[in-house]
């Protein structure tokens, strides 16, 4: 396939890279010019989505959020606009269900077809895990792509399943992060020094990521991640609570409130 890219974050340039190491050849548009630098000598720029969609069979979109989803696809400039009929948008962004169902329909009207597939870091390091919802030919269609930069590549259900999985995860993390924000205050009010504490936690058995995502807040320091780290669990967390909201889900409380927790230690960190 013709492959095109929208989104050149931290998550962003991971899939591009990815998919340039496994030999594909990709169209790029970026607001920020310095974002496309790293792969001036690999990929062809373009100067709007259109553009891209005009270039591509399928499109990757890896924005902040479903104002910026919408905002690249539609409208007078929009990859929708170029995408011939048949061409496949696939949202990585992490959005609300609903969203990405509205978007569905919004491709459908052009003849185009949208599957999300929001992605995380997994546990087959460099590539990425790939949670993904749609019709399972378009699915099938673009997996050759999907596996270029994911291992494993899931497939949940249709239009929105990614999207719940993905936000599902990330409310889980937070909520770990809050959790274990709590036992080293446990620990250190029993007379352990915080930062000691976080060494040791971070490499027994109740390992996990929250450990380097909680770093800043007990050891201070250049030790941040990548990415909006606040701004994602605040984000992701407040999209799950409505979703849970909107369908009645009364279980998940207790993960949804230790969620909130975790979201507010990182907007402090």
């Amino acid at each position: 396939m013709k492959i095109g890219f929208i989104g050149l974050g931290n998550m962003g340039t991971r899939i591009v890279t990815l998919l340039l190491d496994a030999g594909h050849e990709l169209t790029l548009w970026a607001r920020r010019p310095a974002s496309l630098e790293p792969f001036a000598d690999r990929c062809t720029a373009v100067n709007s989505p259109a553009e891209v969609g005009e270039a591509s069979e399928l499109v990757g979109i890896c924005v902040w959020d479903e104002n910026d989803v919408a905002e690249v696809m539609l409208g007078d400039h929009g990859v929708l606009v170029g995408l011939p009929a048949g061409g496949v948008v696939v949202v990585h962004s992490t959005i609300s269900p609903a969203a990405c169902r509205s978007l569905y329909d919004e491709a459908a009207r052009t003849g185009a077809h949208l599957i999300d597939a929001p992605v995380s870091v997994g546990a087959n390091v460099p590539k990425l895990l790939v949670m993904v919802g749609g019709e399972t030919e378009t699915v099938e269609r673009s997996r050759l792509v999907l596996e270029s930069f994911g291992d494993p590549v899931v497939h949940l259900g249709p239009v929105g399943s990614g999207q719940i999985a993905k936000l599902i995860n990330n409310t889980l993390l937070a909520a770990t992060i809050g959790i274990a924000d709590d036992a080293i205050d446990l620990g250190a009010r029993l007379g352990l020094d915080p930062a000691a504490l976080l060494a040791v936690l971070s490499s027994a058995s109740a390992r996990g990521t929250w450990s380097s995502l909680l770093a800043p807040r007990i050891i201070g320091g250049d030790s941040a991640p990548g990415g909006r780290t606040h701004e994602w669990a605040t984000k992701d967390v407040g999209l799950t609570t409505s979703l849970a909201a909107q369908a009645n889900v009364s279980a998940g409380r207790d993960v949804l409130r230790m969620a909130q927790r975790g979201s507010h230690v990182l907007e402090s960190a």
